[in-house]
């Protein structure tokens, strides 16, 4: 008879699944297996965790973003209510780390430029990569036009 390498595991949630343990010893699967099972919850529950711990982080940080853009004066943005949400967070995060990183006269430069950028799509398209850092977030706000956007932009689609 072949030692098992897949055991069912009842997790400290209450809920059992079956694990691969392949990659444990043969001579120590029962024991890691039930060690998992006192330990952790279930890949549903993980995932359902991980979710509302996610969901608590965006939360709250739209509500410093909001008390960031009162105590600055910043306008409201304009956009989907998807968009909203997510330039928000994008805009806190830059002009924060322009508070933290630059002197007061290139911060309040920065501020005043970002007072014009209200539409969500400009922050999502030119400040979400990861890859920029402040200078080039500088340089952006203090060179964008948004004179020259439309507010929506239509299309043939009737879709």
């Amino acid at each position: 008879m072949a030692i098992k390498t897949a055991l069912p595991i009842a997790f400290s949630c209450g809920h059992t699944e079956t694990v691969d343990l392949t990659h444990v010893p043969a001579g120590r699967r029962k024991n890691h297996a039930f060690g998992l099972g006192k330990n952790r919850v279930c890949t549903k529950c993980f995932k359902t965790q991980g979710a509302a711990d996610l969901d608590k982080l965006n939360r709250q940080t739209l509500l410093d973003a909001a008390a960031f853009e009162q105590e600055h004066e910043l306008p409201e943005l304009t956009g989907t209510e998807k968009q909203l949400n997510w330039a928000t967070r994008i805009r806190y995060q830059v002009l924060a780390a322009v508070l933290e990183e630059q002197d007061e006269e290139t911060a309040s430069e920065a501020f005043a430029a970002a007072r014009t950028l209200t539409r969500s799509g400009w922050w999502i398209d030119n400040c979400a990569d990861k890859d920029l850092d402040t200078d080039d977030h500088l340089e952006l706000i203090a060179t964008a036009d948004e004179s020259g956007q439309p507010e929506h932009v239509a299309t043939e689609n009737p879709f």
